[in-house]
């Protein structure tokens, strides 16, 4: 990813959420953006910290303090968070889930890619996780069984179809 002004664009992203924090144009402004997420999540923790001890144990507050604490930032090129979001999306697994849920589903927005192969009905959810990624439904009509796979709709071996048995 370039810049304008061609200078090769660095990112400042959080490895435990896959988030983008920033993006800095050289190494120096990616350091102090590097600093200041950390400041900036400093700041969320004592203000979610706050929120509990003024406003009682609440599950939220007490999640969003835990999600606080977990953040762990790293520089990188933006072909180095697309990678390491690939990988991670790529490494979760096919979970069965119920009837309902399928059903659910596919009626909370319009499915994408919606197709049946190899007796195995599948579509993708029209929304998206990040850039290509987002969850397949899948019922197995040989077994009647349902399963969820979260796949980059640009790459069917992703596809939860490979991976049911």
């Amino acid at each position: 990813m370039k810049t304008n002004n061609n200078k090769i664009e660095l990112c400042i992203v959080d490895i435990k959420h896959l988030t983008l924090y920033s993006i800095a144009n050289s190494k120096e402004q990616a350091e102090d953006k590097f600093f200041k997420a950390i400041e900036d999540t400093q700041q969320s923790i004592e203000s979610w910290g706050k929120n509990i001890k003024q406003y009682g144990t609440c599950k939220s507050f007490e999640d969003y303090l835990t999600e606080a604490k977990n953040r762990q930032f790293k520089i990188m090129t933006y072909e180095e968070f697309i990678e390491l979001q690939k990988n991670h999306y790529n490494r979760l697994p096919l979970t069965e889930i119920t009837e309902d849920q399928f059903f659910e589903m596919m009626n909370v927005l319009p499915p994408i890619y919606w197709r049946t192969k190899n007796n195995i009905e599948m579509f993708c959810m029209s929304e998206f996780l990040t850039s290509s990624f987002t969850s397949q439904y899948l019922h197995d009509r040989t077994t009647n069984k349902f399963y969820h796979k979260t796949v980059d709709v640009t790459d069917q071996s992703t596809w939860g179809d490979n991976f049911i048995k």
